[in-house]
């Protein structure tokens, strides 16, 4: 990946190379009638926050949260393998193996190849170091970055709100740090914290599709030259140029979720589409907290009624039907606004 804009998959692929020395809307006229009742099965406890458990550092500048089995057997293996005990390390690089075979039901053919390349890679690597034989740290990273791609090209697309709506706040709380560090002239400190907000940008990239996709793809381009622009020569124009960064992943961030939203009430999944809106509405928020205090003013009001939607769609509730629709829409048009004026 680290060619400024080389994908994860991308830059796993050259890893190798280098290390075996190769180059339907619903009708709101009559749903504002029809008064749901949001209590039943479909409504959820408020899900709390959470922050990673650890990170995978590879090659010094890539970072893989630590947040899921495939993630956690990962970083066992990485720790073990440079601790040298290679025995270890191909347990756990096993392991990994085993979890991705089991993600392979039901997927496409594509993405069943994303998978077995990946089990090829690390069954070979764990053979290998279970032979005792000279693994280098470049091809041990490639290996887990693309186990790591495997496990977001499937896992990732049908994980339910409370595997991912804890970290909601993670890329902004690493966007905050880095501008915090950059003010402070830690600008190493900086690089790594724009590469943490990275990571969580790729994730949601992972659940998106179509424009939505494209527009998360492109901002986790835009921070990692930020981040590479950082150090070791700082060459960023100035704070109000990061913080523009920060709000176009935010936005970015936003409109996946209400995307998601839109998706999931037509589906009639309530809780999602009430967890969506909530994700939605905190990305709304910081990305006009980044363009200013008008910017912010603007959004205040659409914020608002988001939250107070999402909050009957997931606690249980009453509400029409015809407002959850003009709500996201609401939601959707203040995004699109928002992204005009920046």
């Amino acid at each position: 990946m680290k060619t400024i804009i080389l994908s994860v998959s991308a830059m796993a692929l050259m890893l190798l190379g280098a290390a075996y020395g190769q180059s339907g809307r619903v009708d709101t006229a009559a749903a504002k009638t029809s008064v749901v009742d949001a209590s039943g099965p479909g409504s959820k406890a408020e899900i709390a926050p959470k922050t990673p458990e650890g990170w995978i550092v590879i090659q010094d500048k890539d970072y893989i949260p630590v947040i899921d089995g495939v993630s956690r057997t990962l970083e066992s293996a990485r720790k073990a393998f440079m601790m040298k005990d290679p025995a270890a390390a191909a347990t756990d690089v096993r392991a990994t193996a085993e979890l991705l075979s089991k993600q392979t039901s039901g997927t496409s053919r594509g993405l069943k190849e994303t998978i077995d390349a990946a089990m090829k890679h690390l069954n070979a690597l764990a053979t290998d170091l279970d032979n005792k034989k000279t693994v280098g740290v470049k091809r041990f990273d490639a290996v887990i970055a693309m186990a790591h791609h495997a496990d977001l090209a499937t896992d990732w697309l049908v994980v339910d709100e409370s595997s991912w709506y804890p970290y909601i706040d993670e890329p902004n709380r690493h966007f905050r740090n880095a501008h915090e560090a950059f003010v402070a002239k830690d600008y190493d400190k900086a690089a790594e914290e724009i590469r943490k907000g990275e990571a969580f940008v790729q994730l949601e990239a992972s659940r998106a599709s179509g424009d939505v996709k494209q527009s998360l793809d492109s901002s986790a381009q835009e921070l990692e030259k930020l981040s590479l622009d950082m150090a070791p020569n700082w060459r960023v124009k100035s704070i109000v140029e990061m913080d523009q960064s920060w709000g176009r992943a935010d936005r970015a961030l936003a409109q996946s979720h209400q995307v998601q939203a839109k998706e999931d009430w037509q589906k009639k999944e309530t809780a999602k589409a009430g967890y969506e809106m909530k994700a939605a509405a905190l990305n709304l928020e910081e990305s006009a907290d980044w363009a200013g205090s008008e910017a912010k003013t603007g959004v205040s009001a659409v914020v608002r009624d988001t939250r107070l939607m999402a909050g009957k769609l997931t606690a249980g509730g009453e509400y029409a039907a015809g407002e959850v629709d003009k709500g996201i829409d609401d939601l959707g048009h203040a995004i699109s606004g928002l992204g005009q004026k920046n």
